[in-house]
């Protein structure tokens, strides 16, 4: 009989990658929005309208990928983010297949 071990994977994977394009692309668009703002305030034009919005970004910033990564990370368990993190560290790149994946050696706590 067929395991679904693959989809599981494939899920877990999935989660974590759109996570970090969501990370990476608001980061951008904060980071723009904040040079845009700087640029104007350098050249004096509306400087205190864009000091203002300086702070409003960046909370916007933080609220939707505080909402985005809770919705995404919240069904995944510690010990599938560790090991799908630790390939990505290797490996470079997020990766579907099970051949990369070897168990994460757990020291037990001695008992007293």
């Amino acid at each position: 009989m067929e395991t679904y071990e693959w989809q599981k994977n494939k899920a877990v994977v999935d989660r974590l990658y759109y996570t970090e394009r969501i990370l990476l692309g608001t980061s951008l668009m904060a980071t723009g929005a904040t040079a845009t703002s700087l640029l104007y305030i350098q050249k004096n034009y509306f400087a205190n309208t864009m000091r203002a919005r300086i702070p409003k970004v960046w909370t916007y910033w933080a609220v939707f990928n505080a909402v985005s990564l809770f919705v995404l990370l919240r069904p995944l368990t510690k010990e599938e983010i560790t090991v799908q993190w630790r390939k990505r560290k290797v490996m470079g790149k997020w990766l579907y297949s099970l051949y990369h994946l070897d168990p994460i050696e757990v020291a037990e706590k001695p008992s007293h």
